[in-house]
């Protein structure tokens, strides 16, 4: 009887030790099923919505995103390497690698058109020819690295698992962008040089004109890339200093805009603060890279974003300027309604017409067209900007040089006082 009781025992000791071990298995291989599913549901719409969180276990106890391993070639670690930049997956090395090469890209871009504008009073054959001949090499060797960029992508589509959308859209951005760029390469081609100089000097402005917009474009698309990746995996608050300062202005970038945000819905979870936003963008100023340079026009923004950030200094703390992109500048209210931002962007936008920008002699007079969108408790960054460009937008579809607000039902224009503000004169490039 006893010997029976000690083989029962020892039996179900031993069907319990078989169900804990496999249980233990099962446990430990769970995480990368659930996670691959759930973030095809955060991923699905392109920089939506925050990714679910995830119980964390032994071998993740960072409760971080879990994606497939992948392969980023050698040459992007080098390079990410050499400027100190961390990347998790392929997608997200593939974009922070595109948006340095498209800074060196468009440097050179910046230099050619100097050289032209140099030949432009006397202009020789012989200097047209080199210029066009060291245009179409650049780009050439810029579709080269684009192709290669666009490979990598195709060839891991397998492997990015819930980044996979996201790897599609970059391929077809890529693709958008070659076929813009080869007709540029084509229409340099066809230039005849036995037509007036001026004629070609004039048209090559414009084709360099093109290829700079068509790499601020790019440029932005990677930005976006970038933090939509560092968003979806919760690495906002990892983000190193440089990668959110604008070089040209000095303020804070897309990724710094982004990291401030995160911050402030970090530190209100339940978002019971007044939060607002405001958006500004000049009104025309491809006219004045056009007719005085890209790199005058880079000086301007400088200037511009100085400008701005002097009248918004307050001693409250929570009030940035930063640049958004190109000419359009976003501005966080934190601890502001909508209508007290309306008003310090109404001051800003009066400030900007009543100023006189320099440069060499020259007079630039900017005019500036602006939304502003209280932030919602249910908004999520996407539907955040939707709604302040809409305004902006609006603004710039009723005449421009004027401010719309969106409080929640639509952009709604706003009839302003004329606020007191100081006629200012700033030299450029002093």
């Amino acid at each position: 009887m006893i010997l029976y009781l000690l083989l029962s025992i020892a039996a179900n000791l031993l069907v319990g030790f078989c169900a804990a071990v496999r249980v233990r298995q099962l446990v430990q291989h769970q995480p990368a099923v659930i996670t691959i599913e759930q973030a095809d549901l955060f991923l699905g719409e392109i920089s939506n919505e925050d990714p679910i969180e995830i119980p964390p276990t032994r071998d993740h106890p960072h409760n971080k995103l879990v994606v497939p391993e992948e392969v980023i070639p050698y040459e992007y670690l080098a390079v990410l390497e050499n400027e100190a930049i961390e990347s998790n997956g392929l997608v997200e090395a593939t974009a922070q690698v595109l948006r340095l090469e498209i800074g060196r890209y468009r440097t050179k871009l910046i230099a050619i058109e100097n050289r032209l504008r140099e030949a432009w009073y006397q202009p020789t054959e012989q200097v047209l020819q080199e210029i066009a001949d060291d245009l179409d090499a650049l780009n050439l060797d810029w579709l080269d690295k684009q192709a290669e960029a666009s490979q990598h992508l195709d060839g891991s589509t397998e492997g990015l698992g819930a980044y996979s959308d996201i790897g599609r859209r970059l391929c077809d951005t890529l693709f958008d962008q070659t076929a813009q760029i080869e007709t540029t390469l084509s229409n340099l081609q066809q230039l005849d040089f036995t037509d007036s100089l001026n004629d070609v000097c004039r048209k090559l402005v414009l084709e360099i004109g093109r290829l700079i917009d068509l790499a601020h474009d790019l440029r932005d698309k990677m930005t976006e890339t970038i933090v939509t990746v560092l968003r979806a995996e919760k690495r906002l608050d990892t983000v190193d200093k440089k990668m959110k300062m604008d070089s040209v202005t000095g303020l804070r970038n897309r990724t710094g805009f982004e990291c401030q945000l995160f911050e402030w819905w970090r530190d209100d979870i339940r978002r019971e603060r007044a939060l607002s936003i405001g958006l500004i963008d000049v009104d025309g100023f491809r006219k004045i890279n056009e007719r005085l340079s890209t790199e005058v026009g880079d000086e301007v923004i400088a200037a511009l974003g100085g400008f701005i950030g002097d009248i918004m200094r307050s001693d409250r703390g929570f009030e940035f300027p930063m640049r958004l992109e190109g000419q359009r500048f976003i501005l966080f209210f934190g601890d502001v309604g909508p209508r007290g931002a309306t008003s310090s962007i109404e001051r800003i936008r009066q400030s900007i017409q009543a100023t006189s920008f320099q440069y060499d002699g020259e007079e630039i007079d900017l005019l500036a067209s602006a939304g502003v969108a209280e932030v919602k408790p249910d908004d999520t960054v996407a539907k955040l900007m939707t709604r302040v460009t809409t305004a902006l937008r609006t603004a710039k579809k009723n005449g421009r040089n004027r401010t719309f607000i969106d409080e929640g039902h639509g952009p709604q224009a706003i009839d302003p006082p004329e606020y007191p503000v100081r006629p200012r004169v700033i030299r450029i490039g002093e």
